[in-house]
Order: structure tokens, then sequence, then C-alpha cells
């Protein structure tokens, strides 16, 4: 018996002496990564000017980024301050609103690995390296790779704003659709229109058909994505809501069309609007950058 328990003992004690070796190996596994990642960190980059990420979206300047590993495949971003992204989650479709996990990787399709690199006129894209097959970049956040970024955002302008000298936002065609979904998006819009319409009566949202003597139209940012909504013909309205700009208000029927400046669709820009929670909003699709005029 005495044998037996010794033997046991035994047993437990290197066990948990393999135990604890594992986990020390672990750790300082974890430490020189982190290491690793704080030097390449070190040696990254700030963008000089806006550059384009993709096909749709714009990186502002003052965006800092460095390789995330030695193999160069893959970059992360930092925005400045008054920026952030909007992030896709490809699994389940939700949008969310994020200040981190902004990154472009490069993927080979065969053997070997790609490189990520970054040019002033081209923006981010991959190199084949010692990629035996293709390279697949993708706008991915590096530590979730199921969320892809559809969207850069100004994280200053929270409340519906006319002042359109502000940092736009530059959004994909589905991070048009998902700026919708999310919800302090959502509860802005509706509270900017519950409070015009608390003592006015409502148009015919639904129909598009307005009375121009009763209604006008004001183009405003949110996030610093240009969004059109129609307002009462009412002066005193600025005193309700002052920071929408009356001077810039125009006729009802100014949101008719919009034009391109930039991007990878061309002059594909169109006016579109979205109905919600019992309001509409107006506002352009269709290429990188969109004006509504």
């Amino acid at each position: 018996m005495k044998n037996r328990f010794f033997i046991s003992l035994f047993i437990m004690l290197i066990t948990m002496i393999t135990l604890v070796i594992s986990c020390s190996d672990i750790h300082d596994e974890d430490v020189v990564n982190t290491e690793h990642l704080k030097s390449m960190k070190l040696n990254g980059s700030i963008l000089e000017e806006e550059t384009l990420l993709g096909d749709d979206i714009y990186l502002p300047k003052g965006t800092y980024w460095y390789y995330s590993n030695e193999h160069k495949n893959e970059v992360v971003f930092e925005l400045p301050e008054e920026y952030i992204f909007l992030l896709k989650n490809i699994e389940t479709g939700k949008y969310i609103l994020s200040i981190e996990g902004g990154g472009y990787s490069c993927t080979c399709g065969a053997g070997g690995s790609c490189t990520t690199f970054h040019n002033k006129d081209l923006g981010y894209s991959c190199l084949q390296s010692s990629c035996t097959g293709s390279c697949t970049g993708k706008a991915s956040a590096v530590l979730t790779p199921n969320l892809q970024i559809v969207g850069v955002l100004n994280a200053k302008n929270t409340l519906m704003d006319a002042n359109i000298i502000q940092e736009k936002a530059s959004l994909s065609s589905d991070g048009i659709d998902g700026f919708f979904e999310i919800k302090e998006i959502k509860e802005e819009i509706k509270r900017t229109y519950d409070i015009i319409y608390k003592y006015a009566e409502k148009p015919d949202f639904e129909s598009g058909i307005y009375d121009k003597n009763k209604y006008v139209y004001a183009k405003t940012l949110l996030y610093g994505f240009e969004i059109g909504i129609i307002i009462p013909n009412d002066a005193n309205l600025q005193e309700l809501i002052p920071n929408l700009n009356v001077s810039i208000i125009s006729d009802v029927d100014a949101p008719s069309s919009c034009s391109c400046s930039g991007g990878s669709q061309g002059g594909s820009c169109k006016l579109e609007k979205k109905g919600l929670l019992g309001y509409v909003a107006y506002f352009c699709n269709g290429c990188t950058t969109c004006t509504m005029s």
C-alpha cells in the first residue's frame, strides 16, 4: 500500500511540475509576442494624406499603421482620435462602431505568403512575395477577422449638424446600408425628427410628396455622413434645434440628384432614401465620394 501511495504521489508531482513548466513556456511566449508586437508598432508610419483602402473607403490623414507580424502580410490601423471605424460581422451581418480592430490583410491561396504593401497613389494592396497561388486582400479587423471594415466615420459629429465643413465620413455601399442599422444613429435621427415635429404637422413621408409652402429640405451631417431631412418651413426652428443651420435650407425639391467626385464606381452616384422609424432620410450612394445636390 505504501509503495502504491508513493508511486501515486510521485506521478502527481511530475504532472504538476510539467504543468508549471508548460504554463511558464506559454507565458514566456506571450511576453515575447507582446514585446515583438510593440517593436513592430514603434516602426510604423503615419499617413500624410487620405489613402484608399480597398475600392471604396478612405483612411484619413494622420492614420497610424504598422505591420502586425514579421511576415508583413497584415497591417494594423490606428485612426486619429476624431474618427471611428464602422465594422461588419460577416458571420452575423451585425454592424458596430469601434475605435479599434481596423486592419488590412493579405492571404495566400496556396503555399507561401503574401505581403501587404502601401502606395500613396494605390493605397493598400497585396504583393505575391513567396505565395505560389493568388493573393486576396481584405479590410479586416486584426484580432477578429470576422469583422470587416465598411466605413470610417467622424466620431465627433454625434448630433445631426448642418456644419458642412466638418470632416466627412467614408463608406462603402455595404457601409451605407449598415450606417442606418446602428442604434445610436437611428436614435439620433428619430430624436431630431421628434423634436422638430413635436408641435408641427408631419408630412406624408412615405409618399415623398411635400407641400412646398409648409416644408423645406435641410442637408445635415451625422458622423460625417451627409443626410437630407424634410422639416417645417419655420424660421424659428433654429431655436429648437440650434445645430441645424437654417441658412443652408433650400427648396423642398433640392434633394434631386447626387454627383460623384471620386471612387471606384465612377459616376454611378445616385440619390436614395431610407424609411426610418416613421421618418425618412435622403442620402447618396454609388461611389466613394458623393455629394447631394
